[in-house]
């Protein structure tokens, strides 16, 4: 029997989950002065580093990721969702949340990259190997802990700290895009916490799961000072050599992908997201 996580997020016909938690910390962890300097350099896998690179490429050209949101209207018929030889996708708010994206990124101004954070992507690593191998979603962890006790043994933050997950066989292109659209998410949270230059240093991890093939979580602070733990040499690597399958979305390219996996109806957020089970294959 397949969980029933509270948001399965999908984009292009691929499974993907994306939630999101944004604590604003009201503690001797907030400082008017954020730094987004480490004292250490995480090694990050080829599909940690495309992750990460797509976020500050859609921080630096909003305009540009306007322009691949544009790209799927054809894909739309009212709230359904229909890439090419796929089946039918329904979403929560159909065009009207990808319009509001637009929107969003023809308005923003361009903003500066989020620098790597090794105690932040310690912290992000951690919640995959758990959930790789527990094959659970969501935020909480095995024992229960949230994005901020993960954290806390690799250093400290300021100003705010959020988290983002996803899961499925994405492109980095394909994440963001969902992040960037958040249908069904009245806050438009993970959008604004990407976009914000109140976050400044991000730490990602991705790993395999054993429901959605892969996940990856994103963990966002206005800064972070790395503990000793953090630094020591042995907690600079990845864990894996997992790679993102390349983008189907680019600016004068079609939006062709491909699933098995994909279901008819959701009543799920995100784009096209969804609580939704798996077809037979």
């Amino acid at each position: 029997m397949m969980r029933s996580p509270q948001m399965k997020f999908r984009l292009f016909g691929f499974f993907t989950l994306c939630c999101a938690i944004a604590i604003n910390l009201c503690s001797v962890r907030i400082q008017n002065g954020y730094s987004q300097t480490t004292k250490s350099t995480p090694a990050l896998s080829v599909a940690e580093q495309d992750l990460l690179n797509e976020i500050n490429q859609a921080r630096a050209q909003p305009q540009t990721y306007a322009t691949y949101l544009e790209q799927l209207k054809p894909l739309f018929k009212g709230k359904d969702y229909t890439a090419t030889g796929q089946e039918t996708l329904t979403t929560q708010e159909g065009w009207d949340a990808v319009e509001d994206a637009i929107r969003f990124l023809r308005a923003a101004k361009p903003l500066g990259p989020l620098g790597a954070s090794q105690g932040l992507c310690l912290a992000a690593s951690d919640h995959v190997k758990d959930q790789s191998a527990s094959g659970a979603t969501g935020h909480a962890g095995s024992d229960r802990t949230m994005i901020e006790q993960r954290a806390k043994p690799y250093g400290t933050w300021q100003g705010g700290i959020g988290e983002s997950l996803t899961y499925g066989n994405e492109s980095a292109r394909e994440r963001i895009l969902t992040w960037l659209i958040d249908d069904g998410v009245a806050t438009r949270g993970h959008r604004k916490r990407m976009m914000s230059q109140d976050y400044m240093v991000a730490g990602v991890s991705c790993g395999p799961h054993p429901e959605y093939g892969t996940m990856c979580v994103l963990t966002l602070a206005g800064g972070f000072t790395d503990s000793v733990m953090a630094r020591t040499p042995t907690n600079n690597k990845s864990n894996n050599n997992l790679t993102n399958r390349p983008a189907a979305v680019s600016v004068g390219a079609s939006t062709n992908s491909a699933s098995k996996d994909a279901a008819k109806t959701t009543t799920g957020a995100g784009v096209a997201n969804a609580n939704r089970k798996k077809s037979p294959r």
